[in-house]
């Protein structure tokens, strides 16, 4: 279990069209900053997006804070291209370039990104325990959405898990997440609102075109994500008060939006902030 208090119960992610033509890179700045005015400590991303840009968004945005104030948390074992290697080694070197890119000496979570059962084996754990040990990482977690979390919540040396979460789940899913947290795991939710209804207008921005392109590719490949029932709001709210989980990441690009999230997690400083 992770008990550090700026890993806030909702976090940013910091991905999408944060991670390219999607926003610009001083917007996606602005608004991470307002995120921790807003008591939103909590940053999740990864190298895979945007080949390593949306970590050196965070990073920039992030410069100037005090280390202790915000909870970082990054991914390996999914690669530019989404080539997947989960062996020691390149793990190592996509962890060493996420410090790079985020301009940090430690990152406070790691997260395998997706691995197989049998690609969390005893070496690479010993390697992600070194970086425990050397100070350069503080928790261990993995990124998942099926029975391999069965696998990585049974082996008792992750402290994370995070998986999709909202009112779509089914109950199979909703046991194991509650499994996870009743053996110690910090559960983190994703997708949370997955699926809720958007607004057809015509794009009015670049991530007003994101959305739609990601929207027409989802119905296209039948891959929507959740149920759909719930709009956004009430999707959030839905996770905050019924899902089995420590901490939930959402992804937004407008600053409305922020800021209404952060009310509805009750966030410190959400009624208090510029």
């Amino acid at each position: 279990m992770i008990g550090d208090k700026a890993l806030s119960r909702l976090g940013f992610g910091v991905t999408g069209p944060h991670a390219g033509w999607g926003l610009p890179r001083r917007e996606t700045h602005t608004l991470i900053r307002r995120a921790v005015g807003l008591g939103m400590t909590f940053f999740d991303t990864g190298p895979a997006y945007g080949n390593g840009e949306a970590e050196r968004r965070l990073g920039e945005a992030l410069r100037g804070f005090p280390r202790d104030r915000v909870f970082v948390a990054t991914k390996a074992g999914i690669h530019a291209g989404r080539r997947r290697d989960f062996s020691p080694g390149a793990i190592e070197m996509s962890f060493k370039a996420s410090l790079d890119r985020l301009k940090c000496n430690r990152i406070d979570l790691l997260l395998l990104h997706g691995p197989a059962r049998e690609e969390m084996d005893d070496r690479l754990i010993r390697r992600l325990e070194a970086f425990k040990a050397r100070g350069l990482l503080r928790h261990i977690g993995v990124c998942g959405r099926g029975p391999e979390l069965d696998h990585a919540i049974s082996l008792g040396v992750f402290d994370a898990i995070m998986a999709p979460v909202n009112s779509g789940l089914d109950n199979t899913a909703l046991a194991r997440l509650r499994r996870a947290r009743e053996s110690g795991h910090t559960v983190i939710g994703i997708e949370v609102m997955a699926g809720a209804p958007r607004r057809l207008d015509w794009p009015r921005s670049r991530s007003d075109l994101w959305y739609a392109v990601r929207s027409v590719k989802q119905r296209l490949t039948r891959t929507v994500p959740g149920d759909g029932a719930r709009a956004a709001p009430e999707a959030l709210k839905w996770a905050l008060e019924n899902a089995p989980a420590d901490a939930l990441v959402c992804l937004t690009t407008r600053h409305t939006n922020l800021a209404a999230n952060a009310r509805l997690a009750a966030l410190e400083r959400a009624g208090t902030a510029s």
